[in-house]
């Protein structure tokens, strides 16, 4: 579902929707599918942190999907699914320099590997083949960079006893509302309901997956554990590439194709170094004496 956002969102912003209203209209769905899903649980919208919902809600989701709609007005959406592979790697880069993450050879070498990657995509070959101007895939890049923001953001500063769907309606609910002002400051806001049957049914699809994404995604968090869960990162890149050579006539060079190997790889050497750790850790634990 969500390796196919980009190539819906593709499809869209070039009849014309603006991305800033697209964005606003998207969120917005979103958020209502988990207000319900909120409900359903009996679940209430805590009142408090509101602070640091609007910097979740800008960070995690306004920001990043407006750049991403953007930069797809330039570049397939095959690549914008693989810049997305990045954001673990970006991940890493903030958490090592606030302490959140420790050094580990395997670390680093995925960080290598996958900065090699993202170089072999801005090769002009590969920007030439492509078509795609070097700003606008920066900007792309933008994306994953802001959602690893927000994803060390939320480890450092995540009130305790914060359920994740709660967090999410939280985040949804407050980008939405920025969006609203920016999108209404910078211009008028895209109204649906005089969209083409098509682009209005297209939109809702895509808020219909984001919210639904959620719910399944952190229902796999629960019973399947979050190092199992992390794998999605593997397959959203590989059905956006699927969903994209299939919907637009994509077709990425070899270059990129090599690019791909070496992220995923970087990724797996990251997360691999994270499990030795775990591992280690709880060797150590059971050694101790009282263990």
């Amino acid at each position: 579902m969500w390796g196919g956002v980009p190539s819906i969102a593709k499809y869209v912003t070039q009849q014309g929707i603006p991305p800033l209203s697209y964005s606003f209209w998207i969120v917005s769905i979103a958020a209502a599918i988990l207000i319900i899903v909120n409900f359903l649980r009996g679940a209430k919208l805590p009142p408090r942190n509101t602070w640091f919902y609007f910097v979740c809600g800008v960070t995690g989701t306004a920001l990043p999907t407006t750049m991403m709609y953007f930069s797809l007005l330039w570049i397939p959406a095959s690549l914008m699914v693989l810049l997305l592979a990045s954001a673990p790697i970006f991940t890493f880069v903030i958490a090592i320099g606030f302490g959140v993450e420790k050094y580990h050879p395997l670390k680093f070498l995925g960080l290598l590997l996958a900065m090699t990657g993202i170089l072999l995509i801005l090769m002009p070959d590969s920007i030439s083949t492509m078509n795609s101007p070097v700003p606008a895939i920066l900007l792309g890049l933008a994306t994953p960079l802001f959602y690893a923001i927000n994803i060390v953001y939320t480890a450092r500063r995540r009130p305790e006893n914060l359920h994740v769907l709660d967090l999410s309606v939280s985040m949804l609910i407050a980008a939405a509302i920025v969006l609203f002002f920016v999108t209404i400051l910078t211009g008028p806001l895209y109204p649906l309901w005089n969209a083409e049957s098509d682009i209005a049914l297209l939109i809702l699809l895509h808020g219909t997956i984001t919210g639904t994404a959620f719910c399944f995604f952190y229902s796999l968090v629960k019973y399947a554990g979050a190092l199992f869960s992390s794998q999605v990162t593997y397959t959203v890149t590989i059905f956006g590439i699927i969903i994209g050579t299939y919907a637009h006539d994509e077709v990425l060079p070899i270059l990129v194709w090599v690019a791909a190997a070496l992220m995923f790889a970087g990724v797996g050497f990251i997360q691999r170094a994270r499990l030795l750790g775990n591992e280690t850790w709880f060797w150590l634990r059971r050694t101790l004496p009282g263990n």
